[in-house]
């Protein structure tokens, strides 16, 4: 390996890593705040970091994010600041960012909108001949919604630039994916709208890097859309104001614990030889950075 190269590979572990863990992180501080009353409601990202982040992290500045209700990780990672984040959080914007210039679109109210606005944009953006693709993350609650199938039959008919994340987290609220349906796997569904589906280990942060990379290439060379399912776990409630213990056992949420997908990928990078010092300190940038943001944020708004 050359200098350039491994300066590129120091890099990347680096750009990777710290939009995994400042997803957690911000997960972290935005619950505390709800609790404070500064928010009123939060849907933790917690458990699902690697499924969200391992599918955007090697997108470019002209691909567009079609977002889920947990996608904060993503959008930091797509260049949307903490105050633009809490001020949509707060109802203070419906978009407080400029989703063309972060290339990560406003996130959806309605469940399953979010996949027919991807397959079109997608659309829109072969029209126009660029090699552009979208990335659109939506849950196993939402894969039962008829707009999700009809914007799956119309990326494939069309051979959109679209890559479905099917978040898979085992609950749509307390409906288990049991309920949601009959099928071993909702990533076969693909081969109905003729293109291609696979199921991956969603707390696995390469393994989703991996399919995610091939499916957006594949995307931007017009290979057509490609669906991922990525298994995972919320480890938190729906949202702040659910009881996940009342539809969920102690021994279900304390196996997950054990695949938690942030310890995973430090073990990863532990055991490919980076130092943990080196990873300790990015942990460290990171929370450095969430601090001073959410206190400029709260001072400016006269929160503090």
């Amino acid at each position: 390996m050359t200098t350039e190269q491994s300066s590129k590979t120091e890099a990347d572990w680096r750009r990777a890593y710290r939009a995994l863990y400042r997803a957690r992180a911000f997960d972290r501080t935005a619950l505390a705040l709800q609790r404070q009353g500064v928010i009123e409601v939060f849907s933790e990202a917690r458990g699902q970091e690697a499924a969200l982040i391992g599918a955007c992290v090697d997108l470019v500045d002209d691909d567009m994010v079609f977002p889920d209700p947990r996608g904060a990780g993503v959008a930091m990672a797509r260049g949307v600041t903490i105050g633009e984040l809490f001020d949509w959080f707060r109802g203070m914007s419906y978009c407080p960012w400029d989703w063309r210039k972060t290339g990560y679109y406003a996130h959806p109210i309605p469940v399953g909108v979010q996949c027919s606005m991807a397959a079109g944009w997608a659309w829109a953006a072969r029209l126009k001949q660029t090699d552009s693709v979208a990335v659109v993350y939506f849950g196993d609650g939402a894969a039962s919604q008829g707009e999700v199938h009809e914007a799956m039959n119309y990326a494939g008919v069309f051979n959109a630039p679209v890559v479905f994340v099917l978040l898979n987290n085992g609950w749509a609220i307390s409906t288990p994916s049991t309920r949601q349906s009959k099928a071993e796997k909702i990533s076969i569904r693909a081969a109905g709208y003729g293109f291609a589906g696979e199921t991956v280990d969603g707390n696995d942060f390469e393994a989703v890097r991996a399919a995610a990379r091939a499916a957006i290439e594949k995307a931007r060379s017009g290979g057509g859309p490609t669906l991922i399912e990525a298994i995972t776990y919320r480890m938190g409630g729906h949202t702040t104001s659910d009881d996940p213990k009342l539809y969920r056992s102690v021994e279900e949420m304390a196996s997950w614990e054990e695949r938690d997908p942030l310890k995973r990928q430090r073990e990863t990078l532990l055991a490919a030889g980076h130092p943990e010092a080196d990873i300790d300190a990015v942990e460290v940038e990171v929370e450095e950075e969430i601090e001073a943001s959410i206190d400029a944020y709260l001072e400016l708004r006269g929160l503090a």
